[in-house]
């Protein structure tokens, strides 16, 4: 019991120190938890700052990070402006438009801020771009004025080399300037691309610089002092058409490689502009002079249509511009158009005006003259065929004929027939009113009918001839012709080698009688018959002698056409030769002067 007493005791003391332990735990938690109380009230509003601080420091942060994002556009200003400042030629094209590139990049993330505080940088980028932009344009117009000094056109076409044009390495810098300029990067600056117009500028320059010397020089030489008729070829303009082609040709391909094609035809055709009002200033001034020396120059005029129609048309298959040729041209077609009525009134003119004739008879300087002129007009019948058919048949003969065609374009086609008949009739007309009025002044200034046949037959010969040996002859005798020329002259000849012959016959008048005989009976003649026949031969003697003194004095120029008259005049043998044998054996020889072979013999010598 003592030890069970004692464990109780024991027991109890245990317990009565548990309690006390938890007494004093228990008053340990109610000061903790009163001090917790107080910890939590000290520390709530501690952590309630400590989490607003920590967002602020996150909207710092990020605040900063914006701030950072917008500060980076804005060095660019800093980083670039050096190179940009600097121009292509000392950084490399390369490399100034990849800064202009990486400004432009700045420029565009700052406007899409859309901060009001950014006006001044975006001011100041787009400052900075346009310079840069116009160090570009500076550039392209100095590569470009570097290719554009005037060169001395004859040496290449001569040579027949084509005219000079960019080098492939000139090509592509001139590409990517362009390229850029014409980019919406130069437009979003406020530049405005000028690549087009510094072109036109530049080489419309170029051009009109080297073709200058050729429209001088076809000035020049159509304003030579000589009264002669213009040759074909003989004026600069022939020069100047081929160089003004040849050139045009090249710069055509020049503006095809360095622009798109949306843009090659005006800016060709404001490349072209100073060349052609050069060329539109030669053409007018050449057309005045032709119109002060109509006569003789108009064969000018023609040889102006003949070399730049083909031009033009060649052209226009390549570039499809012709508006200025046309332009340039209209002035001399008017002119040229005129020329056909002006020359039919020269004939006139200068034929009534004839006051003296040579005194052999020979072909007449005012003849060569107008020939020369005729024959001059096939030198050109493209133009010439081309021009008659827009005038229309014997318009020509109208004072107002220049007028009449309203559109005169040109007409680049083969000659056709109804241009040669139209030609045909005009080189008829002009040579049927030449032979009216050497006939008409003949008359007036030769006082023998036999003396004007000989000097119209020289004249017309020498037409014929004329007519014979040139081109003339394939247009006023060629097939299909309904009023052929050739014959209308040959007619011409015919009456008036009729009138010569007129001499002729009357001798051979005397040849003529007639007189019965009886079958088996031998000829007898009454007294008065006899007599009748010694006046005949008489007559006739009188009259042959002086025919041949007076065809011997005359003089034919052309061997062909004494031989011709000869055949005409022997008719007369036969006539003689009859009435030769038919009276020789009743009258005497003193009657008889010729024979029948001496006759023959003379007319054979004539």
């Amino acid at each position: 019991m003592d030890e069970e007493a004692a464990e109780v005791e024991v027991l109890q003391a245990k317990l009565a120190k548990t309690a006390d332990l938890t007494n004093k735990i228990s008053l340990s938690l109610q000061r903790l938890t009163a001090s917790a109380t107080n910890v939590e009230q000290a520390v709530d509003p501690i952590y309630a700052k400590t989490q607003n601080l920590t967002i602020l420091s996150a909207n710092i942060d990020a605040t900063i990070s914006a701030i950072d994002k917008i500060r980076k556009p804005l060095d660019v200003i800093t980083v670039e402006e050096p190179t940009i400042r600097a121009g292509p030629q000392k950084v490399g094209l390369t490399e100034y438009l990849a800064s202009l590139k990486r400004t432009n990049e700045g420029l565009l993330h700052i406007k899409a801020t859309n901060l009001r505080s950014q006006q001044t940088a975006v001011t100041q980028i787009t400052t900075l771009l346009k310079t840069g932009s116009l160090e570009l344009e500076n550039l392209f117009r100095q590569t470009l004025a570097e290719e554009s000094n005037a060169v001395e056109p004859l040496h290449y076409i001569t040579k027949e080399l084509p005219f000079p044009t960019f080098s492939s390495k000139t090509l592509n810098i001139l590409a990517v300037l362009n390229d850029f300029l014409s980019s919406t990067l130069a437009s979003a600056c406020g530049l405005q691309s000028n690549a087009t117009s510094i072109y036109a500028d530049l080489r419309g320059t170029y051009l009109a610089h080297t073709l200058s010397s050729l429209s001088q020089a076809s000035i020049n030489t159509a304003q030579r002092r000589a009264a002669t008729p213009y040759d074909k070829g003989s004026n600069g303009i022939v020069i100047y058409t081929k160089s003004l082609e040849a050139i045009f040709l090249s710069e055509w391909e020049n503006i095809c490689h360095l622009f798109p094609t949306s843009m090659w035809s005006k800016t060709y055709t404001d490349v072209i502009k100073p060349a052609m009002t050069q060329f539109s200033h030669t053409v007018n001034e050449i057309n005045t002079h032709v119109r002060s020396n109509i006569i003789t120059d108009c064969f000018l005029a023609f040889d102006v249509m003949e070399s730049v129609n083909p031009t033009m048309g060649r052209l226009a298959t390549k570039t499809g511009e012709k508006d200025g040729f046309l332009e340039a041209l209209k002035p001399i077609k008017y002119t040229a158009t005129g020329s056909f009525q002006e020359i039919i009134e020269d004939v006139k003119r200068k034929g009534a005006a004839i006051q003296t004739l040579p005194v052999d008879n020979a072909v007449l300087e005012f003849t060569i003259n107008v020939m020369g002129r005729m024959r001059r007009l096939t030198d050109y019948k493209i133009t010439v065929t081309s021009l008659l058919i827009a005038l229309g048949d014997k318009n020509w003969n109208r004072p107002d004929s220049a007028s009449l065609p309203s559109n005169l374009a040109p007409m680049l086609f083969d000659v056709s027939a109804d241009g040669n008949q139209l030609l045909s009739n005009y080189l008829t007309d002009v040579i049927e009113t030449l032979i009216s009025q050497l006939e008409g002044r003949a008359r007036v200034l030769i006082k023998k009918y036999a003396t004007v046949a000989v000097f119209m037959i020289n004249n017309i010969a020498y037409i014929e001839n004329v007519v014979r040996k040139s081109e003339l002859w394939g247009v006023m005798n060629s097939a299909g012709n309904t009023t052929n020329g050739a014959k209308k002259i040959e007619s011409l000849r015919k009456r008036f080698v009729e009138m010569y012959l007129e001499g002729w016959k009357e001798c051979a008048a005397y040849l003529m009688d007639v007189t019965y005989i009886k079958a088996g009976s031998k000829m007898s003649l009454s007294t008065r018959d006899k007599e009748a026949v010694k006046e005949k031969f008489k007559n006739f003697n009188t009259n042959f002698d002086e025919l041949v003194q007076r065809h011997k004095q005359y003089n034919f120029p052309e061997k062909d056409v004494r031989m011709m008259l000869t055949k005409e005049i022997s008719f007369i043998g036969p006539l003689y030769g009859r009435f030769h044998d038919k009276y020789k054996d009743i009258m005497r020889d003193k009657y008889i002067k010729y024979d029948r072979q001496t006759l023959d013999s003379t007319l054979a010598i004539l």
